[in-house]
């Protein structure tokens, strides 16, 4: 029994100190490196066969800075060299980014084993520390992209209906609105346009409707988006004030009440959005004695993305 007891005290040292053996040793210099200096890891750990097996060491620095530095470093190799120290070396063109300098921010750095295979161990060692500053710059605050579309020479409004030629007229107009967030090229572009019109030139009046004209300006009643596919196509959606008759030139008399929608479409040409062409219409339009009529919209416009008035 006594020897048994021996035995068992011996064994339960031995597990005693395996759990307590010590963790790989991490050294990080310098321990406060600026945004172009090398970061050297040491790592002292057991003997691995690289190349099936090895020591690597990932970083990421907590940075929404998009100016141009590195913030994030794949799995570098470590190298072994004497008593039992595995080092790198991190540059900032070591990282994923490529970019000449750190991003300033916190710094995480950790050490895993890879291998054989795709095998990875849990992360054996670790460091926090700052690169810079230290502190990442604040994320850049999002703003609306104001866009203007202009009405060119050459675009008209035309009104018909059945028995009688159509009336056209010249029109020109200014609309100004947003892109929500910022400007992606090459995606569909939203826009909302808030204010503007399109403005008659020489609307004149309709022989059915004597004593009413149509309004001085087409004004938006609410906002009108568009997109600009990736594609090329274009789509508008114009918001009136005033109920299609009135625009019409046909009534009632009074304060423009309601609203008209035009569907305008498109697709970009030569020229782009420097003069991009878009037509639509609105029809059944209530008119004197039972008819009907409509409103046809053809317009070239210049589209300004650039963010200036």
């Amino acid at each position: 029994m006594v020897m048994i007891g021996v035995v068992t005290i011996a064994a339960l040292g031995s597990v005693s100190g395996a759990a307590a053996k010590p963790r790989p040793g991490l050294k990080v210099t310098p321990g406060k490196p600026t945004v172009t200096a090398s970061i050297t890891v040491s790592f002292k750990a057991r003997k691995v066969k690289p190349p099936r097996v090895y020591y690597g060491v990932e970083m990421h620095i907590a940075s929404s800075d998009a100016s141009g530095c590195s913030h994030d470093v794949r799995p570098v190799v470590m190298r072994r060299v004497r008593g039992g120290i595995f080092t790198a070396k991190l540059k900032p063109r070591t990282a994923d980014e490529r970019w000449p300098t750190w991003c300033n921010g916190p710094a995480h750095l950790s050490i895993r084993r890879y291998g054989p295979g795709l095998r990875t161990s849990p992360v054996l060692a670790h460091r926090e520390f700052p690169v810079g500053t230290g502190k990442a710059p604040p994320a850049p605050q999002v703003t609306d992209v104001p866009v203007k579309m202009t009405v060119l020479a050459g675009s008209t409004i035309t009104a018909s209906a059945p028995g009688h030629p159509d009336r056209s007229s010249p029109v020109t107009g200014t609309f100004r609105g947003s892109i929500p967030g910022r400007f992606e090229p090459n995606t569909d572009v939203p826009t909302n346009f808030t204010t503007g019109g399109l403005v008659p030139t020489a609307f004149p009046a309709d022989p059915l409707c004597p004593g009413t004209t149509a309004p001085a300006s087409f004004d938006l009643a609410a906002t009108s988006p568009q997109t600009l596919f990736a594609s090329g196509d274009a789509s508008t959606t114009l918001i009136l004030n005033g109920a299609p008759s009135q625009l019409f030139g046909c009534g009632p008399a009074g304060p423009l009440a309601g609203t008209t929608t035009i569907p305008l479409s498109g697709h970009v040409g030569p020229k782009g959005l420097l003069e991009l062409q878009l037509a639509g219409s609105v029809g059944g339009i209530p008119l004197p004695g039972g008819s009907t009529g409509g409103l046809a919209a053809n317009l070239t416009v210049n589209i300004d993305l650039s963010g200036k008035d």
